[in-house]
């Protein structure tokens, strides 16, 4: 009877349905999504085929594992340009009316920004030409810094959306926070076991499977803030088209 095969396969979960009527503001942020979706499962593809070139049965190589380490970047930045694009794209929309996206704007700006000395960046926002739209760049920096590194950023960026927590829970977003524990790793640690630089430096074990949950769920979790920031946009537009018949009628 022959060998069970070892061989590890891993597939994202299918793309869910693009928000219907997506507005131009979530355009963006949808086509970095499924390239991202695209990116990392052509990496897992890859790894497949590695693998079924060469003993199936065998342990997994580390060249192999570092197709697993590539898929978590990949992911990594994909999530970080998904949710700037969305940020910049969307908020110039949602701050036109008076919700929760708008009083976490302010807010922000009162207890950080608009204290004490001000600083030279929120001096320059304030006197630029388009001044709301400075104050976006800035807002979005401040939320994201110069990457997106786990759950607090994520929490700030659903905050900074108006999307309710009780829609998008803390506990959901902390169940992320391995995955980008694991880029913090590969990306600025090497992936090494022993730093101290004594004896061997091997390298972090990288189980193919759990990378590919990691990567998938985070994947997913994308379309938790996509999907409810259409819905707001399109409920801003109407809100702002109501407010302009209203002001018709009252003249």
């Amino acid at each position: 009877m022959p060998a069970a095969s070892k061989l590890v396969t891993v597939e994202l979960s299918p793309l869910g349905r693009k928000p219907h009527g997506c507005p131009p503001e979530v355009e963006r942020s949808w086509a970095r999504y499924v390239a991202t979706h695209k990116s990392v499962s052509g990496l897992f593809e890859t790894l497949t085929y590695l693998r079924q070139q060469g003993d199936p049965r065998g342990s997994i190589s580390e060249s192999q594992r570092d197709q697993a380490r590539a898929a978590i970047v990949f992911t990594a930045a994909g999530i970080d340009a998904c949710l700037r694009t969305l940020l910049r794209d969307a908020l110039a929309t949602l701050l036109q009316t008076d919700g929760p996206a708008h009083g976490a704007f302010t807010k922000h700006f009162h207890d950080q920004r608009l204290v004490g000395n001000l600083t030279r960046a929120t001096k320059s926002a304030v006197v630029a030409l388009d001044p709301r739209a400075a104050l976006i760049d800035l807002y979005v920096t401040d939320l994201t810094g110069s990457s997106i590194q786990g759950w607090k950023e994520l929490k700030a960026v659903r905050d900074a959306l108006g999307i309710p927590a009780a829609d998008l829970d803390n506990s959901v977003l902390q169940m992320h926070q391995p995955f980008f524990d694991a880029r913090h790793e590969v990306v600025h640690e090497l992936d090494l076991v022993d730093p101290s630089g004594k004896g061997s430096r091997g390298r972090r074990h990288r189980d193919i499977s759990a990378v590919g949950e990691q990567c998938d769920g985070a994947l997913r979790l994308l379309e938790d803030f996509i999907n409810p920031t259409a819905r707001a946009i399109k409920a801003a537009a109407r809100q702002k088209a109501a407010d302009a018949e209203t002001d018709t009628s009252d003249a």
